[in-house]
């Protein structure tokens, strides 16, 4: 009976080619979105879960008065908490990680005895038991790095310095702000997979930085100390720990130990590393569970946009099969019969539908990871979950759509079919219309969410920020420190200075876009009563008298720093430049009134000498930070403000002269323009999803409304054929069939747009600076679904407005 069933199943499917291929087109366009945004999803939601222990990692963090948080301790604090807890708590192990600060030039020679050099910005120094609590497979070695000077590599790294060779007992020297040390090999592990928010290409023992000799004077980066925060720390925690209890054990510990301090302890587990929100605008978490969250709503509405398209369709076209069915039950046939028949060509045409679907996600995923900016890949198909939930799926969608179909077609007794009466029947037509509604209502969500977007991201992209970021091209500053000093970095800039196309040259440690340093101690104005006053955050960052003038940065009261102040640094000379919005937190009236007032911070006294004009140093999702500028001869970055259109040919000379001052030491650069719009990646890659989603929204919509559209002018052929011989030009056809159609669409702009503006106000939300949703947006998206909807039904009603109408008249 199964086969007959099929059998028959393929030839109606046949018969119907039309309908079928706009079926299958709508079902399997549905189908690959969802499967691209499944695999999309899966990634972020799998990050850092493959990790044998992820359940019982956590990152530890600290949590200031104002609910803001840091996860950069002083590497001392790890052991002491160890040794007062560990046997008291579920605490059960620890290990620390310091990215960034061992990025430098790595040196090794190779089998012909060549000196080869690369830069790497991937470093990080770690506990010897790493490679024990995170899951990095190793190639080679062992994992432990308890000897100073060792080192683990990934594979490609080892492959880039020692080719095929094994790197395990090979030598490398790394020269950075610490100086250049050797290091031996000791592990090569498999290069950590994207899917790791830990990310790095080079581990080092922590417990080289021990060694005074290997700190080149930066006592800081000890590893015992706990001045500098610089290390993550990780806690291994014993399962059914009370994970918030133990916090707030060492919360007290902290608070016996520092009374002042009004901190909290908190513990956040490895699984939400990725997804979890921002702690503050330092630290950026490297993804979103919002937008994760839409994506997923936009899976889902995608896909019943399809589903529906389908069922409006299928009941359509269930009318033109009317005398079939009555011809069949007359002949005997059962209605449950009849049913699993329908139900059968749902499921035969569903499976077609995601068997091109597939086809299509292994055609387009090259394309799609450029567009998504990850290196995603077809994998999710080798997942069971995802076969079981393509099965429940097909399932549903089969009995729901199929089943309608055919319990409603074979509701209709055999009289009433083989007369033709179901048509003149009202049966499905509410619900035809209800699907047409809903496929445009969500057509012009998607429509209106992206105007609204893109305006938010144009918005972000050209307001005014306070400073000049056009023709800023950024220099990376020497790695290998142990060659260089101030008069070097001095030197460099003077000689780019000369330069016909360089205005002028500043340094700093950070550069808009990058971020700042955060305080970890309680800055105040001296003379302040500290009872009363609540602890507050300020921002740090190191710069040279240049700064504010390569920004084009206006001072508001006071002076800037002068070279002798940069030479000195901001510790001798006791000097500071604060923001206008850190005038108003330390308590002064005016920027006038804070200028040669005093500051406390530490144990030091620093003197206002100048209030700079607030300015955006990150974007516009957060609000302008209060910030205070220390005077440095630093040369983390240097900044140079150029006045060529085009310095392609100019990068040269500067290469030249940047080898020449540092030698030994890589040149990179990039212009600061486009790194400061890398941090709206977010939005602009939400951006894609919602054009790309919109357009697939209204494709099917408007496969289904020409669908129905030719069903209407095929049931209606002898009325078009009369009206055309009494007079009717083609336009008044185009007219009779779009006016119900139309009518559908005002509908669901009028239901759309308050849902539109419900959900884009909440986006808005997460942005200090925003736009307003203006009217004209709406009226835009509801002009743009009524224009489609027009040039669709008008191109049926044409082609039906020009059949000959004595050919319509006879067709009964």
């Amino acid at each position: 009976m199964f086969i007959t069933h099929l059998k028959i199943a393929r030839r109606n499917l046949w018969r119907n080619k039309t309908f079928v291929t706009i079926n299958m087109a709508g079902l399997a366009i549905g189908i690959a979105l969802f499967i691209f945004i499944i695999e999309y999803v899966t990634f972020e939601w799998s990050a850092n879960r493959f990790h044998k222990n992820y359940t019982r990692l956590y990152r530890t963090m600290v949590v200031s008065q104002e609910d803001r948080s840091t996860y950069h301790l002083p590497p001392g604090f790890a052991p002491v908490i160890q040794q007062n807890f560990a046997n008291s708590t579920g605490i059960r192990a620890y290990v620390r990680t310091a990215e960034d600060i061992g990025n430098g030039v790595v040196s090794v020679t190779d089998n012909a005895n060549r000196e080869k050099a690369f830069l790497e910005d991937k470093v990080m120094y770690v506990d010897g038991n790493f490679l024990d609590l995170f899951t990095f497979p190793l190639v080679a070695g062992t994992p432990s790095l308890n000897e100073p000077n060792t080192v683990a590599i990934s594979e490609t790294t080892a492959r880039r310095y020692f080719d095929n060779d094994n790197a395990v007992g090979k030598i490398i020297k790394l020269s950075n702000q610490f100086g250049t040390t050797p290091y031996t090999v000791t592990a090569v592990f498999k290069d950590m997979p994207g899917e790791s928010d830990i990310k790095s290409n080079i581990l080092l023992s922590f417990k080289t930085l021990e060694n005074p000799a290997n700190r080149n004077g930066n006592d800081w980066a000890d590893p015992r100390s706990i001045k500098a925060g610089f290390s993550i720390v990780y806690l291994l925690i014993a399962d059914h720990s009370p994970v918030d209890q133990i916090a707030d054990q060492i919360t007290k510990f902290v608070h016996k130990v520092k009374p002042q301090s009004t901190d909290r302890m908190a513990f956040q587990p490895m699984s939400e590393l990725h997804l979890a929100p921002s702690f503050n605008y330092i630290h950026q978490t490297f993804g979103s569970l919002k937008l994760v969250v839409a994506l997923l709503s936009i899976a889902v509405l995608i896909l019943l946009i399809a589903w529906v398209n389908y069922i409006n369709l299928s009941t359509a076209q269930a009318l033109n099969r009317a005398k079939e069915v009555g011809v069949r039950k007359v002949l005997g046939a059962q209605r449950h019969e009849l049913v699993v028949q329908y139900l059968t060509e749902t499921f035969l045409l569903t499976i077609l539908s995601t068997l091109v679907a597939i086809l299509i996600v292994l055609a387009l995923q090259g394309v799609y990871n450029g567009f998504t900016g990850k290196s995603l890949s077809i994998l999710v198909l080798n997942r069971g979950w995802f076969w079981l939930l393509g099965v429940v799926l097909i399932f549903i969608s089969s009995i729901l759509s199929g089943g309608y179909v055919a319990l409603v077609l074979t509701g209709f007794s055999p009289i009433a079919m083989l007369r033709n009466k179901f048509n003149q029947s009202g049966r499905g037509l509410t619900l035809r219309k209800g699907l047409v509604v809903f496929q445009f209502m969500a057509s012009i969500i998607f429509i209106i969410a992206t105007i609204v977007l893109y305006r938010q991201l144009s918005y972000m992209q050209t307001q005014d920020l306070g400073i000049n970021l056009e023709q800023r091209l950024i220099i990376t500053g020497p790695s290998n420190q142990i060659d260089t000093s101030n008069t070097s970095a001095a030197t460099f800039k003077n000689e780019l200075s000369q330069l016909p196309f360089v205005k002028s040259v500043a340094s700093s440690d950070n550069t808009p876009g990058m971020g700042y340093n955060l305080s970890n101690n309680r800055i105040y104005r001296l003379g302040a009563d500290l009872s009363t006053m609540e602890e507050k955050t300020y921002y740090l960052l190191k710069i040279d008298d240049n700064y504010f003038g390569t920004y084009e940065i206006p001072l508001v009261a006071g002076k800037n720093f002068t070279p002798q102040m940069v030479q000195s640094g901001w510790e001798k000379d006791g000097k500071v430049i604060v923001n206008e919005k850190a005038v108003k937190q330390l308590g002064f009236t005016s920027a006038e009134n804070a200028i040669s007032q005093k500051i406390k911070w530490q144990d030091k006294d620093l003197e206002i000498i100048g209030v700079v004009k607030d300015y955006h140093h990150l974007s516009l999702r957060q609000l302008i930070e209060p910030t205070i500028f220390l005077p440095s001869d630093i040369d983390n970055y240097f900044t140079l403000k150029l006045n060529a259109a085009d310095i392609s040919g100019k990068i040269s000379s500067i290469k030249t002269l940047y080898e020449s001052v540092f030698p030994g030491n890589p040149f990179d650069y990039f212009f600061l323009d486009q790194m400061y719009d890398n941090q709206y990646k977010e939005e602009q890659r939400l951006g894609r999803f919602f054009i790309v989603s919109a357009l697939i929204a209204v494709f099917i919509a408007c496969m289904g409304l020409y669908g129905l559209t030719t069903f209407t002018a095929k049931q209606r052929k002898k009325e078009i054929g009369i009206r055309k011989v009494l007079g009717a030009n083609t336009n008044n056809i185009v007219q009779l069939l779009a006016k119900d159609f139309m009518k559908l669409v005002v509908i669901a702009i009028v239901i759309s747009c308050p849902i539109a503006w419900w959900l884009m106000h909440r986006w808005l939300e997460n942005f200090a600076y925003r736009i307003s949703i203006s009217w004209w947006m709406f009226v835009v998206a509801g002009v743009t679904a009524l224009l489609i909807a027009l040039i669709t039904i008008s191109m049926q009603a044409v082609k039906a407005a020009w059949v000959d109408p004595v050919k319509s008249i006879r067709t009964e």
